[in-house]
């Protein structure tokens, strides 16, 4: 496969400048569409980089749709033709849905879709037999040094499972890495289930005297129109925060702004 030549690059993230360069290459067909992309260790060695940045590349590409993930590897795309047309809300207006999980800003990210059980009282929310197990995604941001900063572990309920088919393929496939997720809300909205959000957050003090934030977590429940639930997510911030901003996009998903805690001098 022809091969274009390496980036110049400005300062912007490593992994957000070897997606442009794939972009690119998708475009100007040097990978043309429908055709698989190199293996991410090729990828790691063309870019000189570790295969962590090229997953969160591959990542920011499927949010961009340009291209897919299954079993087989990362395929290009046409993204006019893989785009679904909107599915219209009750009052014939049309809902700009999010992607799941969310675009972070915050650095690479990372993904794993698995099969386990939960604790009994989870179980129970979600509408699980004692045993049983359920679809799991755990989503994790990095920053520039590799370290976690924000995890978010979602429970999908078997009510979602069984009425949303993209989901239910995934049960033969577990574990998946980096699987792509982002079209979540439109395969409930095709499903004929109308989405409605609840967050609960929970701040844990620290001692005033020492460097940390509060301890910051979220806890999101997702709805349908019958309030039967369809997922769960807990969302975790483990780098020290000094403010975090909660926007709300529409009736399905919320953004997270958050302002890390800057450094503090300690007095001799």
């Amino acid at each position: 496969m022809p091969r274009s030549s390496r980036p110049e690059l400005p300062a912007t993230p490593v992994y957000l400048r070897i997606a442009a360069a794939l972009a690119r290459d998708i475009e100007q067909g040097t990978i043309p569409v429908n055709s698989r992309l190199p293996a991410e260790r090729a990828l790691a060695a063309r870019f000189d980089v570790n295969r962590q940045t090229v997953r969160a590349a591959l990542q920011h590409l499927r949010h961009q749709r340009l291209v897919l993930t299954d079993r087989r590897g990362t395929y290009a795309v046409d993204r006019a033709s893989h785009e679904a047309p909107p599915v219209p809300a009750p009052n014939s207006a049309v809902r700009d849905l999010p992607a799941f999980p969310a675009p972070s800003a915050g650095g690479p990210t990372s993904g794993r879709l698995f099969s386990a059980s939960v604790s009994p009282s989870l179980a129970q929310q979600l509408g699980l037999a004692g045993g049983r197990s359920t679809l799991i995604h755990h989503h994790r941001v990095l920053n520039a040094a590799g370290k976690a900063v924000q995890d978010a572990v979602t429970y999908f309920s078997p009510t979602a499972v069984a009425e949303v088919p993209e989901l239910a393929r995934y049960l033969t496939r577990v574990p998946v890495s980096d699987p792509d997720l982002s079209l979540l809300y439109l395969w409930l909205e095709r499903a004929g289930l109308r989405t409605v959000v609840r967050e609960a957050i929970t701040l844990t003090r620290h001692d005033r005297r020492g460097p940390a934030a509060p301890g910051l977590t979220m806890r999101r429940r997702v709805h349908d129109q019958h309030a039967r639930l369809l997922a769960l997510t807990d969302l975790g911030f483990t780098q020290p925060w000094q403010e975090i901003t909660l926007e709300y996009t529409n009736p399905s998903a919320s953004a997270h702004t958050l302002r890390p805690l800057p450094p503090i001098a300690v007095g001799t």
